[in-house]
């Protein structure tokens, strides 16, 4: 069998493991569970039979070993043989385990003998007919009165009648070798007709329902009720097999008789009935159909008539029914804890074993997986009925290859008449002679079986098997105390034994089932055991097990031992194989091939093996512990009366209870006497072996290693102790009671907690402080002295009930006193002393004592003390101020600093809370009001702040003026209110250039949500805080002190204010690309997403303006980014004319001038977006190709100057191009229309200069002077003077080409305008 061993990580793992390692409570709870777990997941016996057949039996070791043992033989009382005496016609006999009783007819008479009690005997004789059959049911609900527990269903040829059964079980359950009870027999007066037919069996269902077979092969049902109704009899006698016609035939004229029943078993999980008939055949009957005559339902689903057919083709060996015909001695009902898919055995008169299913063939192969039986289908119609598996009985004397299905070699069969089965184990009663019988016991091989299972994923079922042999024919076997586990590993030495009752002629034989613990006593009880004999029994049961197996004798005492005799010498053997062979804690060596557990260790891939010892400490305590370790230690339970609140309860019987306890207490007696776990001395360790690699250290590691683990179990033991002596504690002080005083909140969260939890959380501590508390509060209300509880609880459970526990409870009382105290002063002491007492615990308070302690300060108006506590408790539970770095860190999700973060928290919340109260006073909240609370609590000021902010209360938190204001707004996350007051504040200490700087910030955020507009609003204002900080430094305004240079702080500063000026030309033009899309209508997710930041201006080119074509922005981009490219702004600025003048809503040219002017307001004088030369050039072409006929003079002159150009810009930019012009038409000797429209427009341009009234700003002589040495740097925004000489130059010029061109009337227009300037200049 694979070990189980627990493994740890070596001492290089373990140290970068040890910021992750888990509480030691907590890590010894989990080790506790993994074992119980283990446990539980023995394989139920249908997943041992997956194949067709099996019948494989070990050898039990030591060899002399039996499943069951003889215990003692109970002869019949001398009475009953003097009455057997008697016997004129029949006797039968049979056994009721119920009531520990056997039952024994001799004719008319019925007699019940208590067998535990050995000579006590019931006779019932007030009937004067033959019993026939007799059966011991489940009473049907409402029927009878609570005192009667069964029914007893007597048959005779001419009546069966009911009588009541009273049982009263010593101490509530009868132990072996008590009284056996009482039982009491009641006459009921209900019976019925038996109408000639013998009842041959008798079988009951849970819910009352009595189904009897007759000797004329029909089935009945035995029908009652309380009272007759008005159509109804209070009881009758239901034919359930005949038909509707049968009632109308005489019966000798009837032909044929159904096949007699032998006998019957009720399946009350599945809601079937099992009828064996004499011809070996079994029908199944449903009992959840349409209900038939006052009964229930009842249906034939199935009859299997071929069942030695059947067992032969999946067993070649079997070869009942072939020479003679099949004889089944007895069929069990398998229940669904035991299997869901098999669901009865019959048990044949060679022996073997036939387990039938009610579920498909391919369901039962998918159990394992996927439980292919739900609970809720168990009780549906069966599809089917077919036989799964079969066991072949034993061989009368077992070898070592015995049950191997070697090729079809038959199998000797035994001589069954009379066998038993349950929960794995089968007795069979073999003819042994004609005065004894041989009790032939199998039961599961548990180790050989997990044996198997650590190797394979599927094992088959291996059984051990014995004989003994018994006095007298056997007449009935019944199990009197009932086992609960199929795996007789997971069990301790003084629990229930599994005990047979065997009647027979000769009496009541008592048989007891072995386990392995008790072959382990049979084995050290021996005088010389050798070690290769323990070396033997370790091999095949592991040495963890065998460990277990000697907690479990050491601690069970003499109970134990003298079961098998030997006495204090098998307690001396359990505590030298214990210590002698538990084995020592060591490194796994390293492997190239480990997996699993091992592949954890590392890079060495080491892991420490625990000892044996230490694992059969922990498999021990897990199965002491099982019983109760998933119950719910208090139940919520409603009152009788059902007026709420409901009350609490404790949930484990408190007899279970006490006995976990009583082994508890044993085994941490023992490990107290028996300090020999772990070496005290490096000198004292065990000495490694010669061949071994390991040094002291490396045991030391590993012994360390073992010692905290143990010390964990150890603690676990103790608490668990403690927890148990404290539930015992609450039902002695009636804890339905004490629950009524509970909140339901807190009754909720009381309800329904797991031991386990009770044991090992922090909730199940707190759960016990809470019912401690309601018990401390039930007794100060019965006036009783805390102190006498005190005492109590600090004896019984001292790790659940510390001083630090007194001193809560004493500051509670004082604040219950200070409650009844009118006296001023009084109250004042009180709270003082409750204060002094509780700052020195305030670390240990729950969130929950903390704030109903505050709510008793509140209540008595002590705030400060509210206040004083509740950050105490704060600081005291957080010494390392992890909180702070985990709120600073972001608070990120499934950190270890997040309990105590939110523990901190709630102890805030109790001053918040009470500030929350006191702010709708008659006193305003101000900043001198919160002057007295602490401010050295970086934390508590942020949660203050918090609450400020949700109570607008901004003005009072600058007015505070504490230490963490300016870091509890800059730190993370960021807000858009938060960043707002940090500005706000800074601009209220005079900090301009921290305002400047965090309204740029705003700005810029990627991570807050501000539309574009309010971006271009912090900008601006980051923009005029930044001169204010600027002009400040320069000394114009009284501020603030500052850290760096003068020169420093200035230069910094107007960086800052050069970019965020940038960065707001840029941001206007993203506004303009916005407005542009919203006008669209057609582009809503390109228009939200300039919301979301502030893009750079290629951003804004390749993403926006040249994709969507937005012509006007581009322009401004270029404007922005002063990128120069002429051929690219051609084309711009020609599309964008284009698109005005191919506008059939647009007025042609002059929606042209309209364009270009409005543009240019915003692009000139940028020479890259607005190239005043090249848009004139393009507004002449328009004018003279395109659209001649639109065109007037003065159009491009005008256009221009309304874009805000300069005239002198204009007649530059036009001269030019006239100057052009005439030379292209020289050379070309074309026509001179280009420049005639040229010089018409400098005509009109000059004519509108003087017209707007610049002449009186620049026009004389000396303006030409000015103009003509400012050529190298003219001022492109300045219209304030004109160059008159170059003017008047050009003008003469123009003149002499149109009277060279003959154009008479231009000559003449230009003549008019320069005689016009000299005139006025």
């Amino acid at each position: 069998m694979a070990s189980t061993s627990n493994t740890l990580p070596s001492s290089d793992t373990r140290a970068d493991e040890a910021a992750g390692m888990q509480p030691p409570l907590q890590r010894a709870s989990q080790l506790i569970e993994s074992k119980i777990q283990t446990d539980l997941k023995f394989p139920v016996i249908s997943e041992l039979l997956h194949a067709s057949a099996s019948g494989e039996y070990e050898v039990a070791v030591p060899a002399d070993w039996q499943v069951v043992t003889k215990q003692r033989l109970i002869p019949l009382p001398d009475a009953l043989f003097e009455q057997y005496d008697l016997l004129e016609c029949r006797c039968f006999m049979g056994l009721f385990p119920e009531i520990k009783r056997a039952w024994i007819t001799v004719d008319h008479r019925l007699f019940l003998w208590n067998y535990e009690d050995e000579s006590d005997f019931y006779s019932f004789e007030d009937q004067e007919q033959i019993i026939v059959s007799v059966a011991l049911v489940h009473p049907r609900p409402g029927v009878f009165v609570d005192g009667i527990k069964y029914v007893l269903v007597v048959a005779t040829p001419l009546e069966i009648f009911l009588l009541g059964v009273g049982y009263d079980a010593a101490s509530g359950h009868a132990l072996r070798g008590s009284s056996g009870g009482e039982v009491t027999l009641f006459a009921t007066q209900i019976s019925v007709p038996a109408d000639g037919v013998a009842m041959t069996s008798i079988a009951g269902t849970d819910d009352g329902r009595i189904f009897m077979s007759g000797n004329d092969g029909a089935l009945y049902e035995f029908v009652y009720q309380s009272e007759d109704g008005w159509l109804t009899k209070k009881a009758k006698k239901v034919n359930l097999t005949s038909s509707f016609v049968s009632y109308f035939v005489p019966t000798f004229l009837a032909t044929r008789q159904d096949t007699p029943a032998l006998s019957m078993a009720a399946d009350n999980d599945r809601k079937l009935l099992y009828v064996l008939m004499q011809d070996a055949s079994i029908k199944v009957f449903w009992l959840g159909g349409n209900a038939t005559q006052g009964g229930g339902g009842f249906v034939l689903v199935h009859h299997h008539r071929a069942i030695g057919n059947s067992a032969a083709l999946l067993c070649p060996q079997f070869n009942e029914g072939t020479d003679m015909p099949l004889v089944i001695a007895s069929m069990h009902v398998i229940p669904p804890t035991e299997s869901r898919t098999l669901s009865l055995v019959a048990i044949t008169g060679g022996g073997c074993r036939i387990y039938f299913s009610t579920v498909s063939r391919m369901q039962r192969f998918y159990e394992t997986s996927n439980a292919a039986v739900s609970g809720a289908s168990l009780s549906r119609q069966p599809d089917v009925f077919e036989v799964a598996h079969v066991r072949l009985p034993p061989e009368p004397q077992p070898t070592l290859a015995s049950g191997q299905l070697y090729g079809r070699v038959p199998r000797q069969m035994l001589s069954v008449h009379t066998a038993f089965y349950r929960n794995g184990t089968t007795l069979l009663a073999h003819t042994w002679n004609e005065d004894h019988d041989s009790i032939v016991g199998t039961a599961p091989a548990c180790a050989q079986i997990l044996a198997r299972i650590a190797k394979q994923p599927r094992a088959s079922l291996s059984e051990l098997s014995s004989s003994t042999q018994i006095e007298g024919r056997t007449w009935a076997i019944a199990e009197t105390d009932a086992g609960s586990v199929l795996n007789d590993l997971a069990t301790v030495a003084n629990s229930n034994v599994r005990t047979f009752a065997v009647l027979t002629n000769a009496g009541v034989t008592v048989l007891e089932k072995q386990r392995p613990v008790d072959m382990f006593c049979m084995l050290i009880a021996q005088p010389t055991v050798q070690d290769a004999q323990i070396k033997e029994f370790v091999t095949t049961f592991t040495l963890d097990e065998t460990c277990a197996m000697c907690f479990s004798i050491l601690c069970a005492g003499q109970g134990a031992s003298m079961r098998v005799g030997g006495g204090m010498q098998v307690l001396g053997a359990a505590r030298r194989i214990l210590f002698e062979h538990g084995g020592v804690p060591h490194f796994t060596e390293p492997s190239s091939f480990s997996t699993g557990a091992d592949a954890l260790g590392g890079a060495a891939n080491e892991r420490i093996v625990l000892s044996g010892r230490h694992n059969g400490l922990a498999v021990y305590l897990a199965r002491v512990l099982q019983p109760v370790w998933k119950l719910s230690a208090t139940v919520s339970k409603a009152n009788r009366d059902g007026a709420s609140p409901t009350r609490l309860h404790i949930g484990i019987p408190l007899p279970q209870l006490v006995e976990v306890q009583d082994r508890l207490r044993k085994l941490q007696h023992f490990i107290n006497n028996n300090q020999r776990f772990v070496p005290d001395q490096l000198n004292q360790m065990p000495i490694q072996p010669a061949n071994s690699s390991r040094s002291t250290a490396d045991a030391a590691t590993c012994w360390q290693a073992e010692s905290a683990s143990l010390g964990a179990l150890y603690e676990l033991m103790t608490r668990a102790t403690e927890a148990i002596s404290f539930l015992c504690l609450l039902a002695d002080f009636n804890l339905p009671v004490i629950s009524e005083a509970l909140v339901d909140s807190k009754r909720q969260s009381l309800a329904d907690i797991a031991f386990s939890d009770l044991v090992c959380t922090d909730a199940g501590r707190d759960a016990c402080r809470d019912l401690i508390l309601a018990l401390i509060n039930s007794q100060l209300k019965q006036h009783a002295s805390i102190d006498s509880i005190s005492d109590i609880l600090s004896q019984r459970c001292a790790t659940l009930f510390s001083a630090t526990d007194v001193s809560l409870y004493k500051a509670l009382e004082a604040l219950k006193l200070a409650g009844d105290t009118e006296e001023g002063a009084e109250v004042s002491a009180l709270c003082t002393s409750a204060l002094e007492l509780l700052t020195g615990i305030a670390g240990t308070l729950s969130a929950a004592q903390l704030r109903e302690i505050c709510a008793s300060f509140e209540a008595l108006g002590q705030f400060n003390a509210v206040a004083s506590l509740a950050l105490t408790c704060a600081v005291q539970s957080d010494p390392h101020d992890e909180a702070l770095a985990f709120w600073g860190d972001g608070a990120p999700e499934n950190d270890a600093r997040e309990p105590t973060y939110r523990k901190r928290m709630d102890c805030y919340q109790c001053v918040i809370g009470m500030l929350d109260k006191r702010k709708t006073q008659a006193a305003p909240l101000n900043a001198k009001s919160l002057a007295s609370l602490p401010s050295t609590d970086a934390l508590f000021q942020f949660a203050l702040y918090d609450w400020l902010l949700e109570n607008d209360q901004v003005t009072v938190l600058f007015q505070m003026r504490g230490p963490f204001v300016e870091q509890y707004l800059s730190l993370e996350p960021r807000t858009m209110e938060k960043c707002d007051m940090l500005w706000h504040y800074y601009i209220h200490e005079n900090q301009f250039g921290k305002a400047s700087l965090v309204q740029r910030e705003l700005a810029c955020a990627h991570d807050l949500d501000i539309g574009l507009a309010k971006r271009i609003e912090y900008l601006s204002l980051s923009i005029s805080n930044c001169k204010i900080a600027i002009d400040m430094v320069k000394g114009n305004i009284r501020g603030a002190p500052c850290d760096l240079s003068e020169a420093d702080e200035i230069n910094e500063l107007a960086t800052m204010l050069r970019e965020s000026e940038d960065q707001l030309e840029i941001a206007q033009v993203q506004l303009d690309i916005q407005q542009q899309l919203k006008s669209l209508g057609t582009h809503e997710i390109p228009a939200q997403a300039l919301d979301r930041k502030l893009f750079t201006v290629s951003e804004l080119y390749d993403q926006f303006a040249e994709p969507l074509k937005l012509w006007d922005s581009v322009l401004l981009i270029f404007k922005a980014s002063n990128h120069d490219d002429p051929e690219f702004v051609r084309d711009v600025w020609l599309t964008i004319m284009r698109t005005v003048l191919d506008d059939a809503h647009a007025t042609g040219l002059m929606a042209v001038a309209s364009r270009v002017a409005r543009l240019g307001h915003r692009l000139y004088p940028s020479p890259a977006a607005f190239p005043v030369a090249l848009i004139a050039r393009i507004l002449v072409d328009l004018s003279v190709d395109e659209r001649p006929h639109e065109y007037v003079p003065g159009f491009i002159g005008d256009t221009l100057v309304q874009a805000s150009v300069p005239h002198w810009v204009v007649f530059d930019a036009l001269n030019a191009l006239y100057a052009k012009s005439m030379a292209t038409a020289r050379t070309n000797k074309g026509d001179n229309k280009m420049a005639d429209m040229l010089a018409r427009e400098i005509a009109s341009l000059t004519t509108s200069w003087i017209e707007t009234g610049h002449s009186s700003k620049g026009g004389s002589a000396d303006s030409l002077t000015e103009r003509e040495s400012s050529l190298d740097s003219p001022n492109p925004s300045d219209d304030a003077s004109m160059p008159l000489r170059t003017v008047d130059e050009a003008l003469s010029q123009y003149i002499i080409n149109a009277t060279l061109a003959n154009n008479v009337e231009l000559k003449n227009e230009l003549q008019r305008v320069q005689n016009h300037i000299r005139h006025v200049f």
